[in-house]
């Protein structure tokens, strides 16, 4: 009862708060789904110089496959300049990326139609190394670039003559991989390199995958007149995984030696890097099941390896972010510990100090929050939800005192491309009702705006209404945008947006690009837009993310359950007319919702995972358990056996060369719905594309499909 009663007041509160918005002036689909961002062109792929003197970007438009130049920024200039024209890269043309500054940024490795090229700033030579490569990373000293290739790892000698010569050999199509990394690993490990140079540049630590036991999923494609059949290594939850190990060859012996073997116990290599100069490795070892982890540093000469950290749990543990090495021998570590993600100053005895408060550290950085130390070991700068869950700051931290001071106080989400060498950054600020901005930030300097917000857009956006709704998990975050011309005596139509997966919010305070404009649209049609956050869907409650144990399917829908009774008991909606969408777990979470719930009556599902059975190990598994020993848990969660049960009308949206949610998953839910006679059920398929069906023409045909689509379903 007395949830109730918040519930009501807060429900009177918005209506009045509603009643007095003023009027925006409209936004067109045309506007919102075109070439040119509405919000303009603002730098992306941001890479800093080592010294911190100047940086490179790009100015993307919502067509990805248009050709860009490559631009350079000066701190201390006042203009960009063009650094790589796509021309220069064939007949064609291709987009030149940074993929990476060389030692002293004498030079560049630039990456473009997936060749690997090398820029030298003083004579501007542009010179081409290999016409595929992939990770390419330059040697300590600056004099070769390593890079894999063909599963196999290259290092290209950039002397009088360039030569390029193979230092492994035992890498094999896609069934042995030397150096390069699979499709799992990077995508639910967050590994991001699969070889690393030794401090030194004597050595060379590579992972090796052999994927000959994983399962090779076929994916598709339909436009050749017989069509054409590619696979893909892929795990499916309970089957064989890559057998992992990590190996250092010494490029002058050419000896190769083994320094760990996970495959013997079917374990996972999550992370590794050289401790700085020295001649030991630092690994991430997680078992199968992923109830425990450990860091160890591993000498390069093969001698005993030693523990440095070690971490379990009853449920699951996340994969933690390697540490930091000091110069007087400490280290500074991300941990999850207290029910939040925290830094800690670890001294060289062993004894751990947190540094930071009751925040959460971010997770979108590899360093899991720790964006950058001062090179006399004095400041770090941490990237954290604050100053609530919502938002998104970069931080300085004292390490000696614990100070703090807020380098972005304004509230909403800050993106941060930092220069640790001269703690200058590039910063991508919006909130929810505030288009995005981008500004250059150096100590002791004024801000200098990069990309202005558009003011044109920013007028006619509806306003978005951030809100807290009361549950007994406490406060769950949520918000609602509603038609222009709101009448709160009228009865409105509701499409929910959800994801649902753990620890995903859908309510950070910051701008949603194109889904907020066709968000904006829906409202303009005279529709309530609303989402909610699950208790598992938090980020700074590890109780509740851990009610998805063995139970993805009622444990998400917890969440958008308690926001369905609220939104019927909002006098201003029409509770027989709520829909419901989302994209990935998104799209999986719809169809359960539809299936379990009556107070949904129509669903949208994009790349919808439609069983577990049917996604990947590392992920499913982390949170479902193996379905040899849970077979209920994922009977469960299925969206394959209740089918029967769906409440309304379903529209499914997915790219056929999907090789995240592979598109077996709506075949089988369609085989299913077929079976049980259901004819409300339509699948719109995107040739080619993958889990981001990205295009130009694609995403302006998806997101007008929508509208179509809840347009036809939710008016009377």
């Amino acid at each position: 009862m007395k949830q109730v009663k918040h519930i009501a007041v807060l429900a009177a509160v918005l209506t009045a708060a509603f009643a007095a918005a003023p009027v925006r002036a409209a936004l067109t689909s045309a506007q919102a789904f075109g070439k040119e961002p509405p919000w303009g062109r603002q730098p992306a792929a941001i890479s800093w110089s080592h010294r911190g003197e100047r940086f490179t970007y790009v100015l993307p438009s919502q067509d990805p496959s248009e050709h860009l130049p490559l631009m350079l920024r000066s701190l201390s200039g006042t203009s960009a300049e063009v650094l790589l024209q796509p021309d220069r890269f064939g007949k064609h043309g291709a987009t030149p990326y940074n993929a990476g500054w060389s030692p002293h940024d004498r030079r560049l490795a630039v990456e473009a139609g997936g060749a690997l090229y090398v820029y030298t700033f003083a004579s501007h030579a542009l010179q081409k190394i290999a016409s595929t490569a992939s990770d390419p990373q330059w040697s300590p000293t600056g004099n070769a670039i390593a890079f894999a290739k063909k599963s196999n790892l290259y290092v290209a000698d950039l002397g009088v003559k360039t030569t390029v010569v193979a230092i492994t050999h035992g890498g094999s199509g896609d069934a042995i991989l030397d150096g390069q990394l699979d499709w799992v690993y990077p995508e639910e490990l967050g590994i991001s390199h699969g070889f690393r140079w030794s401090p030194d540049g004597s050595k060379i630590a590579y992972l090796r995958l052999d994927e000959r036991s994983v399962t090779r999923f076929p994916l598709t494609d339909f436009l050749p007149k017989n069509g054409r059949v590619n696979y893909q290594r892929y795990p499916l939850a309970g089957e064989k995984n890559p057998a992992a190990s990590l190996h250092v060859i010494d490029l002058a012996t050419k000896v190769d030696r083994v320094l760990y073997d996970a495959a013997p116990k079917d374990r996972y290599i999550a992370a590794f890097a050289w401790r700085p100069k020295s001649d030991d490795l630092i690994a991430e070892i997680l078992n199968r099941r992923e109830r425990w982890l450990r860091v160890d540093s591993l000498p390069a000469d093969g001698a005993a390896p030693q523990t440095l950290y070690r971490q379990s749990s009853p449920s699951w543990v996340d994969v933690i972010a390697l540490p930091t090495w000091l110069a007087d021998g400490s280290s500074l570590w991300v941990l999850d510990r207290a029910n939040l993600r925290s830094l800690y100053l670890r001294e060289s005895g062993g004894k751990l100090r947190r540094l930071t408060g009751n925040f959460n550290l971010g997770s979108e950085y590899a360093t899991n929050g720790l964006v950058a130390v001062g090179r006399k070991g004095e400041h770090a700068w941490v990237y954290a939800d604050y100053p609530s869950r919502r938002n998104r700051a970069l931080l300085e931290i004292g390490l000696r005192n614990g100070e703090l001071a807020n380098l972005t106080p304004g509230r909403g989400v800050h993106r941060i491309a930092f220069a640790p060498a001269t703690h200058a950054f590039v910063d991508t600020y919006s909130s929810m009702n505030r288009v995005p901005e981008v500004t250059l930030n150096a100590p002791s300097t004024a801000p200098q705006l990069l990309a202005a917000p558009d003011s044109a857009l920013q007028s006619q956006l509806l306003p978005v209404h951030r809100f807290e709704v009361p549950s007994k998990y406490g406060p769950l975050d949520a918000w609602m945008i509603r038609p222009p011309h709101f009448d709160p005596h009228r009865k409105y139509p509701v499409v929910v947006y959800v994801y649902g997966g753990p620890a995903a919010p859908t309510t950070t305070n910051g701008f949603g690009y194109t889904m907020e404009l066709m968000h904006d649209l829906l409202a303009q049609e005279g529709i309530i837009v609303f989402s909610i956050d699950g208790p598992a869907s938090q980020i700074d409650n590890d109780a509740h993310v851990r009610l998805l144990l063995h139970n993805f399917g009622p444990g998400s829908l917890l969440g958008q359950r308690i926001g369905a009774r609220y939104l019927a008991s909002l006098p201003y909606v029409d509770a027989k007319r709520i829909g419901i969408w989302g994209w990935s777990f998104g799209g999986y979470e719809t169809i359960y919702a539809l299936e379990h719930s009556k107070r949904f009556v129509a669903g949208l599902a994009v790349a919808p995972v439609t069983d577990w059975h049917l996604y990947d190990t590392i992920y499913t598994e982390r949170y479902m358990g193996l379905p040899q020993k849970h077979p209920h848990a994922y009977d469960r969660s299925s969206n394959l056996l209740d089918v029967a049960h769906l409440n309304g009308p379903l529209q499914i949206m997915h790219g056929t060369s999907d090789d995240n949610v592979h598109m077996a998953n709506t075949v089988a839910f369609l085989q299913k719905t077929i079976l049980a006679g259901l004819t409300d059920v339509n699948v719109m398929l995107f040739p080619r594309k993958t889990h981001s069906i990205a295009g130009l023409m694609q995403r302006r045909t998806l997101w007008e499909r929508m509208l179509i689509y809840w347009r036809s379903v939710l008016h009377p």
